[in-house]
């Protein structure tokens, strides 16, 4: 027991868990469903973020498909319009946003923190410098999530610090330009940022979205490299094991796009997807429907434009009025399926009749595809998709590049995209491909089922921080 401001007695909860995403909604999602599992054990999880990303949370709590035990902490929206730069520091947008969040996001920690005997953080790895002196307080445990995989947070480490891994170097050696460097996915500053992490004492652990099934080598190497010996573990993926979970949502409707798939054979459609923040030009969007249609295989492309921030710092969704080529729709028409809304990801790539996956490679979508035993032709972006696409293609094989890293400014022909969904749906190579996918994926099931390796990794978070 403690008393408060008022000098009441209050009784202090032994544990409370606060997580706190970077402020994009694949981040957000992937510390919902932890927040979800923490607090199925009859733990109080407090998500932190912007209040207009926290609706479509909001609503799946009220509607009675989650636990009570999660609570909204809304951040206010800072009041300078994110599109500007910070005056002073001609800082990025994103990096201002941060600065402006490091306020309330410290007063809701240091609030939470005297309610409870232990506050627990999680936060995913740019978040650390946003809450404060609070990760020094007596009472305070933090943990680092990342929502990369480990290989690519290998490289980084690889390509930052000097660690010898001949594997690795020969990988490199062999791929040559076609290998990502730190500066070209990530820009000038993240060779900073790495070596500052690996420095970064005040974490009590770390945990990442991964499998050991598919990459316990480089969660191995990335332990043994660690500077602090700080636990880490492997809790994904996370999708897969909220399936296996009671609390799974269960949708009454289905969508459009399964429709369709019911009416196609086992292994003929290929899924086109870019995730929510890949920028496309008119001129690459008409080549990309041009190889599709000639590819003549039958597919499901998601047309979208990448998240617009507005002028008020909102981060919403600005779908963009992409054309399609004339006659397009019309050839295609029986074959290929255009959408322009929300789909169900991981319920199309569990689909029989998905045999392939064109993806930009976000690593939650690489992870749905390998659970799924869906082999992937990778179009990477930015960020940690070149690497991730180096996994799937290089390192795991159970993918295509669909072009080099190094073209990575050149326009993707209609033929490059014609010959990468050939390759992938119609060749030995890529059956080949697909059987090591469905391997994968057997070993995933297996460990996110009860007693499988990733549930008893979260179960073993879980304890640690019940201790």
């Amino acid at each position: 027991m403690a008393t408060n401001s008022s000098g009441n007695v209050v009784h202090l909860n032994e544990v409370i868990v606060a997580l706190v995403p970077f402020p994009e909604y694949s981040h957000l999602n992937q510390l919902f469903i932890i927040a979800r599992f923490i607090a199925s054990h009859n733990i109080p999880a407090h998500l932190l973020c912007l209040a207009d990303q926290s609706q479509n949370f909001k609503q799946r709590v009220q509607d009675g498909l989650e636990v009570s035990n999660i609570h909204f902490d809304d951040l206010p929206l800072p009041s300078k319009t994110e599109g500007t730069r910070d005056a002073d520091n001609d800082l990025p947008s994103i990096v201002v946003l941060l600065k402006k969040l490091t306020e309330p996001i410290h007063r809701t920690c240091v609030d939470l923190s005297t309610n409870a005997k232990r506050l627990v953080i999680i936060h995913d790895n740019p978040m650390r410098t946003s809450i404060g002196d609070v990760l020094s307080f007596p009472n305070v445990e933090s943990y680092i999530f990342h929502s990369i995989p480990a290989f690519t947070r290998y490289s980084l480490f690889r390509q930052c610090i000097d660690i010898v891994d001949d594997d690795h170097d020969k990988m490199i050696q062999q791929l040559q330009d076609k290998f990502p460097t730190v500066e070209s996915c990530f820009g000038p500053h993240m060779t900073l940022f790495v070596k500052m992490e690996r420095e970064w004492k005040l974490n009590s652990g770390e945990f990442i979205n991964s499998s050991r099934e598919v990459e316990g080598k480089y969660l191995d190497l990335l332990a043994n490299e660690s500077t602090h010996k700080k636990p880490l573990w492997a809790i994904g993926p996370l999708q897969m094991l909220l399936l296996e979970s009671h609390h799974s949502r269960s949708s009454t409707t289905r969508h459009e796009c399964l429709a369709f798939l019911d009416e196609q054979d086992v292994n003929s459609v290929i899924f086109v997807s870019f995730g929510t923040n890949t920028k496309f030009s008119q001129e690459q969007v008409n080549e990309l429907a041009l190889g599709l249609g000639q590819s003549n295989h039958k597919f499901i492309w998601v047309l979208r434009g990448a998240d617009k921030k507005t002028d008020t710092e909102k981060f919403e969704r600005k779908d963009w009025n992409f054309e399609l080529p004339a006659g397009f729709q019309e050839r295609v028409e029986g074959r290929g399926m255009v959408v322009r809304n929300w789909v169900p990801q991981l319920e199309i790539l569990g689909h029989k009749s998905i045999g392939g996956f064109l993806s930009h490679c976000g690593w939650n979508s690489c992870l749905e595809s390998i659970s799924m035993g869906v082999p992937i032709a990778a179009w990477p972006n930015n960020a940690d998709q070149p690497y991730n696409a180096v996994l799937i293609t290089n390192v795991l094989k159970i993918g295509i590049s669909v072009w080099s890293w190094a073209q990575r400014e050149e326009l993707v022909t209609a033929a490059v995209v014609e010959k990468a969904v050939k390759t992938l749906m119609g060749s030995t190579e890529g059956e080949e491909m697909r059987q090591r996918a469905v391997d994968f994926s057997n070993k995933i099931k297996n460990s996110v089922s009860h007693g499988g390796v990733a549930h008893k990794e979260m179960e073993s978070f879980i304890s640690y921080i019940t201790r």
